[in-house]
């Protein structure tokens, strides 16, 4: 992930009649990584950058609005072979009944490993000892903040 918080861009994939099948939303090369659904264009020319040196906020409002506009073929509402409606994680997502069916039996019966467990205080103390006097060095404090700031960046 780059440091740069302008990093962002919003990208179509295109059919060979120029038109988009697919909008996302990416930083650094996300463009030309896999899918889970979408095939990534052979020709990296049908890859084409709408929007760039976005902030995270402004890629997704500008991906939702490109996906809005164009359309999902899943909802009958256009050309994308989208499957959410863009922007963070996956609003908007349809699960098929089977697939929904198959999230609740996998959940059934499913506790969590340390359920109930808790960590006694003597290992806790043993914990505590094995990590006192240790420092993080100058580059790992940076890494740390520039996450906590993106992280506040993206809720705010």
């Amino acid at each position: 992930m780059s440091n740069d918080i302008y990093c962002y861009y919003v990208y179509a994939y295109l059919r060979s009649d120029g038109t988009p099948y697919y909008i996302g939303k990416g930083c650094n090369n996300r463009a030309y990584k896999k899918h889970r659904h979408i095939s990534i264009p052979k020709d990296r020319i049908k890859i084409v950058f709408l929007e760039t040196n976005l902030s995270n906020v402004g890629a997704c409002a500008l991906e939702r609005r490109y996906i809005e506009w164009y359309g999902r073929k899943d909802l009958g509402t256009g050309i994308l072979r989208n499957m959410t409606d863009g922007g963070e994680g996956v609003e908007g997502h349809i699960h098929s009944q089977k697939t929904k069916d198959r999230i609740r039996d996998s959940r059934k019966d499913q506790s969590p490993p340390n359920k109930g467990k808790t960590t006694s205080s003597e290992h806790r103390a043993k914990l505590s000892a094995a990590n006192k006097g240790k420092k993080h060095t100058i580059e790992t404090r940076i890494k740390m903040s520039s996450i906590r700031i993106k992280i506040f960046a993206t809720r705010a």
